[in-house]
């Protein structure tokens, strides 16, 4: 599927894995499981407040995303026949089935954020429009993109939550939906990744890929900070509201 120069060594990568099983057998466990306490407390917190916790553009290009992974089983099981990709394929099943609840959330109690003035039927039609036309443009990405074992758009993805979650609850004027444990499994989940993926080839050591990753902890770190201190002055502005004139 890649085309043109690829990020790494794809044989390389994989015979690197293969020399290096028990440290990459804990580091994608706990990848993995903090992704799955990410997304599972998004998805509590939503049910519990009746409101989507994950932005509509992060759902939106999940959704395609793992899905595509999914529906090459003949290359994970077949072409590669790598015990790690499919291992990468059974976790894939369970996150994108999350990510399904996250894209439902947003039809059952999105449309009076996000588009109050359209009725429930053409909000979900619209949104349903939204997903087919991310799933197109995100193909056409991944047809170009050099990245034969997913590895550089696994990380990719974990960055992409980044940019809406502030803007979210700025809009929102509330850290509804959000919480410290999500936000703590998130690092942990993209630590335990560039960790993971380090030694398996030079492109994993580049300063590129070495500046997303610390990217992507120092912005997570601040999104919990945000968080901590909004609550703090909402909880103020409330006392104050009820003080003695």
């Amino acid at each position: 599927m890649a085309e043109g120069l690829a990020l790494y060594d794809v044989s390389g990568t994989l015979a690197n894995i293969d020399a290096d099983v028990p440290r990459l057998l804990l580091l994608g466990a706990c990848s993995l499981i903090a992704n799955f306490i990410y997304f599972g407390s998004g998805i509590r917190n939503g049910f519990r407040l009746k409101t989507y916790t994950m932005p509509v553009a992060c759902t939106l290009l999940f959704i395609p995303h793992d899905l595509m992974y999914l529906m090459m089983y003949d290359k994970w099981f077949n072409q590669y026949d790598h015990w790690f990709m499919q291992l990468f394929f059974v976790g894939l099943i369970i996150t994108n089935i999350m990510e399904f609840i996250f894209f439902y959330q947003v039809l059952r109690w999105g449309r009076k954020e996000i588009m109050p003035q359209v009725s429930q039927r053409t909000f979900v039609a619209i949104m349903l429009i939204a997903l087919a036309g991310t799933s197109v443009s995100w193909y056409s990405v991944k047809m170009m993109l050099a990245d034969e074992l997913w590895f550089f758009s696994f990380g990719w993805t974990v960055w992409f939550c980044l940019p809406f979650t502030i803007p979210m609850m700025l809009k929102r004027k509330s850290t509804v939906g959000q919480s410290t444990l999500m936000w703590s499994a998130y690092i942990v989940m993209a630590l335990c990744w560039w960790s993971a993926v380090w030694p398996l080839d030079p492109f994993f050591r580049s300063p590129g890929w070495v500046a997303l990753g610390a990217i992507t902890v120092i912005w997570a770190v601040f999104v919990m900070v945000f968080i901590k201190r909004f609550q703090v002055t909402a909880q103020t502005s409330d006392q104050s509201a009820f003080a003695p004139a």
